[in-house]
């Protein structure tokens, strides 16, 4: 089931899925620190994603399942990148890079547990769409909201983490 779409902050043209006890650390522009792409880089207890606007609001979704997810076909997604994503503490959240904006995020979108099966490897697969729309711009307040997301979450049969 997609939970979502929620409207979240993007700075810096990125945005983050981080473990709790690392919400006040982004792992130094994790970009240089795991296999990148182009959208998204991902390692242990942290996944980086890069957006197209340098700063304002985009939308996102999750789908989270127990089981492999096939790409989403519902919507025309211009970048698809899947990732192992390792969770060490068994959960995960949505981490804006210059924190939330608790007067327009939804903030709803910050609480969602991606590590739903606790500590482990996850596979992700980040769909976006839009990010080539206004890059590097600022998505300003009252303008429909270009850049959207998908980022579908299942964990691997690898072993748990201890």
């Amino acid at each position: 089931m997609i939970q979502g779409p929620y409207r979240f902050s993007v700075a810096e043209n990125q945005f983050y899925v981080l473990e709790d006890s690392d919400l006040d650390h982004l792992k130094n522009r994790t970009i240089t620190a795991a296999r990148n792409d182009g959208l998204a880089a991902a390692a242990t207890n942290h996944l980086f994603a890069c957006a197209g606007i340098s700063a304002g609001h985009a939308m996102i979704s999750f789908e989270l399942s127990p089981t492999p997810l096939a790409p989403d076909e519902s919507q025309s997604w211009e970048d698809v990148t899947e990732l192992d994503y390792t969770s060490t503490l068994g959960t995960a959240h949505l981490t804006a890079c210059m924190g939330p904006d608790e007067d327009s995020d939804d903030m709803d979108a910050y609480e969602v547990n991606l590590a739903s099966n606790g500590p482990g490897t996850y596979r992700t697969r980040l769909h976006a769409r839009g990010r080539d729309i206004n890059p590097d711009g600022v998505q300003e307040d009252g303008e429909p909201v270009a850049e959207h997301y998908l980022l579908q979450v299942w964990p691997t049969p690898s072993a748990p983490i201890t």
